[in-house]
């Protein structure tokens, strides 16, 4: 428990440059993302345990920038998560996005996406990091082709043999091809809190840095909902 409030306390350090910049580089947003997978491929370990070897995900997003005051962005998407074993993954997907950064503006964009994860699990905490490649289309503005870093640490706190909430830190990096430079990184603090067997829920702040365009940072609040379906 000592290590839950420590996590605690690295949230509001973290959080607090970010809300010390100036309103015209620094927003305030929150984002809502919703999966729903459905297991298509059962399969058992060496233990006797069943595990999703291949499974069908949708997904939807909406945003609220501007402090939280205007909806500004939806996306949806769908596609596979391919088990080779316990230790890495492949993602292969599809996102659309529809955004309106300003009263009148809409961009819109395809994006086709195709994920390695490694992960490693041990008994008291886990370690995944994600490779994704994503080919944007946009309407607006020229192609990109984008690498994407994600580095994540999960330490689940259990009490008789039963996880209450896992917290997670993780750091994700941007690099733009087209630009050829880093273009973004982004820290997320948060919880993951099981609803139900079949429904889990991630509590979490993010604080976003970008090289270009404007806000330079968002403080973001979020909650994603994990659904799914056997």
């Amino acid at each position: 428990m000592p290590k839950f409030f420590l996590l605690l306390k690295l949230l509001v350090l973290c959080i607090s440059p970010g809300l010390a910049q100036t309103p015209d580089n620094n927003d305030t947003q929150f984002w809502n993302e919703t999966t729903v997978t459905f297991p298509l491929i059962k399969k058992k370990d060496e233990s006797g345990k069943t595990t999703e070897k291949l499974s069908f995900f949708i997904n939807g997003n909406i945003r609220f920038r501007e402090n939280m005051s205007r909806f500004s962005d939806e996306r949806a998407g769908f596609g596979l998560v391919y088990k080779h074993n316990k230790y890495v993954s492949f993602t292969p997907s599809y996102l659309y996005a529809a955004q309106q950064p300003a009263p009148g503006r809409n961009l819109y964009e395809s994006r086709l996406r195709m994920a390695v994860t490694f992960e490693n699990r041990w008994k008291n905490f886990s370690i995944d990091d994600r490779n994704l490649v994503e080919y944007r289309f946009r309407n607006s503005s020229a192609d990109s082709v984008r690498y994407r870093n994600r580095l994540r640490f999960v330490y689940p706190l259990v009490k008789n043999d039963k996880e209450i909430v896992a917290p997670f830190v993780q750091e994700e990096v941007f690099y733009d091809f087209r630009e050829k430079a880093f273009s973004r990184s982004d820290l997320v603090l948060g919880v993951t809190r099981k609803l139900s067997s079949n429904v889990s829920a991630d509590f979490f702040y993010q604080w976003q840095a970008n090289r270009s365009g404007s806000p330079k940072h968002l403080n973001i609040l979020g909650v994603n909902f994990k659904i799914k379906i056997d």
